[in-house]
């Protein structure tokens, strides 16, 4: 008898693991899978697919740029020298990078981390009626911040950053290019995904 010590009961036993319980259980879900919200017709859905291209572009410039300032901005302090408006610019290239690629993350799912709890319940009309009222909730949001940064675009007296020394009218015009690309695919994933899909048609990528 073994009293008191280690059993060996199946050697061969897997531990229990939580992350490979889960694993488990995302296999067994179908997990859907959509398309990019591009445009069905030449030469519209081209012309979406190279700013899709800009996008990631300038995504990627951004951030090797913040990268790299952000290592400058660790130098200068280390040897305390340096340019006043490194910090400036390199939180510039953050908040410009996420605005950029907005747009992106919205027409190339996955993209903005969501919780997709609702497709995996509801399917068909139900699903389209719902897929409808979020992107009509981005399209509204988009219009408001798009509103908001041309009234401060308007009222700018050529006021500029302090440290670096940019035009603030060139700062506030990154924003208003992000949501409006971000107003783009939600009024597009209306159109070619939406409303075919409360109609009862078939959605095609």
């Amino acid at each position: 008898m073994n009293q008191g010590g280690p059993t060996n009961d199946g050697a061969n036993e897997e531990l229990y693991s939580p992350s490979a319980e889960l694993h488990a259980l995302e296999e067994d879900i179908d997990i859907p899978e959509e398309p990019p919200l591009l445009p069905r017709r030449e030469p519209l859905r081209s012309i979406f697919k190279g700013i899709a291209l800009v996008e990631q572009v300038l995504g990627a410039v951004l951030l090797f740029v913040l990268l790299g300032l952000t290592i400058a901005l660790v130098l200068q302090r280390y040897f305390k020298m340096g340019w006043p408006g490194t910090g400036e610019l390199a939180r510039f290239m953050m908040v410009w990078g996420t605005f950029l690629v907005a747009g992106y993350l919205v027409a190339y799912p996955p993209g903005h981390i969501t919780i997709a709890v609702v497709d995996y319940f509801i399917k068909g009309r139900w699903l389209g009626a719902f897929k409808l009222f979020a992107d009509l909730v981005i399209l509204g949001a988009s219009l408001v911040v798009l509103y908001g940064g041309y009234q401060l675009l308007a009222n700018d007296i050529g006021q500029t950053t302090p440290a670096a020394g940019l035009p603030l009218y060139w700062v506030n015009m990154i924003p208003v290019i992000g949501f409006a690309l971000v107003a783009i695919r939600a009024l597009l994933g209306i159109i070619v995904r939406d409303v075919p899909a409360l109609l009862g048609r078939e959605v095609q990528g």
